[in-house]
């Protein structure tokens, strides 16, 4: 009789048990906090060998880094976008999309995943052709008074520097979703050509009027 009774104790106490078991649910996933860092970390105005008065381009290096303390792996999803303002006119602005494209070192993703060790960083690479985003071309706004005294270069004339901002929203790992990149200011100086058709300028579409 006893062994009886000690038997349904422990049988109730197995249903008890199994009971608690089969109600608890995993605990959802929360990815650690300040994974990933995320900085422009280069600015370049293109020389006018590469981008010619007329064709001016800018190109930016973006760095992400885990700043975490131990080894982050996720499936990878590339996409972001850089946006460039201009200060004197805040309505002059464009945004450029990023994908795996402007992804620099492509050999780290592997099975379409991304392993990154501490402190280890990728890049990316974007470049701006001085258009806006209904295509104006900025370096034609801005003073190129006194055109033939303001020379910088053989039959290149500068414009006064003017001031940008850059801004960087970027989703690499899907669980971390988008991390953004402190704003950058940087300054560009238009270019413009003093006598049509003699290098580094190119003779526009119409020919030189």
């Amino acid at each position: 009789e006893v062994l009886t009774r000690i038997s349904g104790i422990v049988s109730v106490l197995l249903l008890v048990a199994i009971s608690f078991t089969c109600e608890e649910t995993l605990p959802t996933y929360t990815p650690p906090k300040n994974v990933l860092a995320l900085n422009v970390t280069t600015i370049e105005q293109l020389n006018d060998h590469v981008a010619p008065p007329g064709a001016q381009i800018v190109h930016f290096v973006v760095i992400g880094e885990n700043a975490h303390d131990e080894v982050f792996q996720d499936s990878v999803d590339v996409k972001g976008s850089v946006t460039i303002w201009w200060k004197r006119k805040p309505n002059r602005s464009r945004t450029v999309y990023i994908t795996e494209k402007n992804f620099t070192d492509r050999n780290l993703i592997h099975n379409k995943k991304l392993l990154l060790v501490p402190g280890q960083k990728f890049s990316l690479d974007i470049y701006w052709d001085l258009r806006t985003d209904f295509g104006l071309y900025l370096p034609d706004e801005m003073d190129f008074s006194r055109l033939r005294q303001r020379s910088c270069a053989s039959n290149v004339a500068c414009a006064t520097p003017e001031d940008f901002v850059v801004e960087v929203s970027l989703n690499i790992f899907n669980r971390l979703g988008y991390v953004l990149a402190p704003a950058r200011e940087f300054k560009f100086i238009g270019r413009a050509c003093v006598n049509c058709g003699y290098p580094p300028c190119t003779v526009p579409v119409g020919g030189c009027g």
